[in-house]
């Protein structure tokens, strides 16, 4: 094979437009379809969607939320502590306020709001406490040495 037909053979290399779209699709944002216009199962799966994101999380999702457990066994061990304490000590993210807002509706805390320092105090409600010894206990269970099974 001579040069001449090795560069006949070879396919032409394809460019990216560097000023302009890659493909001649439209951006969806600009021109959105109807919700009517989609298919059945996708419809059914928005409106899912949407009844998911009204229900609120689950119990178990605020539980396995990032830093929950351990603001629990830090009010227990330090009650009564200021929200502020749980800031300073477990975490100063702005989602904290809302996760310690779910444990009071959980029912597992109380949060005390004081009239002299406008200050808010929280301890565990009874509930707390036994939600807490559980958690105690996941860990004493987790730290076990791994038994042979046999």
């Amino acid at each position: 094979m001579d040069d001449d037909e090795q560069k006949q053979s070879v396919t032409p290399r394809l460019t990216i437009p560097i000023n302009g779209p890659l493909d001649r699709k439209k951006n969806s944002w600009d021109d959105p379809k109807p919700f009517d216009e989609l298919p059945p199962e996708v419809q059914a799966m928005l409106l899912r969607r949407a009844e998911q994101k009204d229900k609120g999380k689950s119990t178990l999702e605020i539980l396995e939320g990032k830093h929950v457990m351990s603001c629990l066994l830090f009010i227990e061990e330090k009650e009564p502590v200021l929200k502020s304490d749980i800031y300073n000590n477990i975490s100063r993210s702005a989602g904290m306020v809302e996760k310690i807002n779910d444990l009071c509706e959980l029912g597992l805390i109380c949060i005390y709001e004081t009239a002299r320092t406008h200050s808010n105090v929280i301890v565990l409600t009874d509930k707390g406490h036994r939600a807490v010894k559980v958690i105690r206990r996941l860990i004493d269970l987790a730290d076990e040495p791994i038994r042979e099974i046999r």
